[in-house]
């Protein structure tokens, strides 16, 4: 009944912005408030219809999604060229590609602080991604809502998952390394989410950790500070840690920033004061442990946050599948 709606949709995106009006306005909407004053007897049986109304809309959505993705799929056949070869279609104008442009600036800057660069798998074990960081297999975030589960398993028959953090990488380096040490790893992670203008399934994101003795959150502090104000070139950008809970730091604190870009007319952003911008704390004892060091002589600090979401604001752009879509004007139009 809700096909209608959908029906010349021709966007993942919109379909699903579709999707969320029609669950907050007309008989959804009126259900809801109903919710509200009726009794219990009344709430079961309204809960009910909405819940059937919820799964109309959603079943809709689904299958005008799926006609959508069908279609972007089919292969544009191009008949063959025997003559055909790669130096034929070079562009001379060809350039990396904004996140790589991005990301190879952050790098830089923390090189230039004296950290050292790592990498590791897509594919990794779950002690590494969860247990190992403070997540026991209890913790929400290991629901398959969240989490991408593989069908192979490892040694003690535990499913792979695709990393959902790069923080997945610090027992590893961790365990490889002797302290004190610092280093940042950027790379690619994947998460069940919900396609929308600021989340995707497959983002970017980089882990700082550092590894030493007697360190401090003034350190902490000084470090992010640094970094955003050579990365936004603002010499009097300001950093505001807030209070917040990530299982594998403690205390933990969100990461503002004072908005470089307040005031600039025509910005999205110019009447916004801060800008959150990550997540950060002193390690965790527990996780110290985990590498292999005494935790009564280390200690350290971590620093994260989401490449692609630093690009937007950099670049001033609105949506994150502007990224991956593969529109030359747009690739083109976006060097800084």
């Amino acid at each position: 009944m809700f096909d209608k709606y959908f029906l010349e949709l021709l966007s993942v995106n919109a379909c699903l912005e579709m999707r969320d009006n029609l669950n907050n306005s007309g008989k959804s909407l009126e259900l809801k408030n109903l919710l509200f004053t009726a009794s219990k007897d009344e709430k079961k049986s309204l809960g009910q219809e909405l819940n059937v109304l919820r799964s109309q809309i959603q079943a809709a959505c689904d299958k005008r999604i799926l006609e959508i993705q069908t279609e972007l799929e089919k292969d544009n056949y191009i008949n063959f060229d025997p003559s055909f070869y790669s130096q034929k279609y070079l562009n001379p104008n060809g350039s990396l590609h904004p996140i790589t442009e991005i990301t190879q600036e952050i790098v830089s800057i923390f090189k230039n602080m004296g950290f050292d660069i790592a990498d590791g798998p897509l594919v990794v074990e779950q002690k590494y991604n969860f247990t190992d960081l403070n997540m026991p297999d209890y913790h929400p975030a290991r629901a398959m809502q969240d989490t991408f589960y593989l069908q192979e398993k490892d040694q003690i028959q535990e499913n792979y998952v695709l990393r959902t953090q790069t923080t997945a990488l610090d027992i590893p380096y961790g365990n490889n390394h002797k302290p004190p040490f610092k280093m940042i790893c950027p790379g690619k992670v994947f998460r069940n989410e919900n396609i929308d203008n600021t989340h995707d399934i497959m983002f970017h994101q980089i882990e700082c950790l550092l590894v030493d003795r007697n360190v401090s959150l003034a350190q902490l502090k000084s470090l992010i500070e640094d970094f955003y104000r050579q990365f936004f070139g603002k010499t009097d950008l300001q950093v505001r840690l807030r209070p917040s809970y990530f299982p594998f730091t403690v205390p933990s604190m969100e990461v503002d920033i004072s908005n470089p870009f307040k005031g600039i007319k025509g910005n999205r952003l110019e009447h916004q004061d801060w800008i959150e911008a990550g997540g950060s704390g002193l390690v965790h004892p527990t996780i110290i442990k985990n590498m292999g060091l005494d935790p009564n002589e280390w200690e350290g600090l971590a620093f994260g946050f989401g490449i692609d979401r630093m690009a937007q604001l950099k670049l001033g752009v609105s949506g994150l599948g502007q990224f991956f879509n593969g529109h030359l004007s747009f690739l083109k139009g976006t060097r800084f």
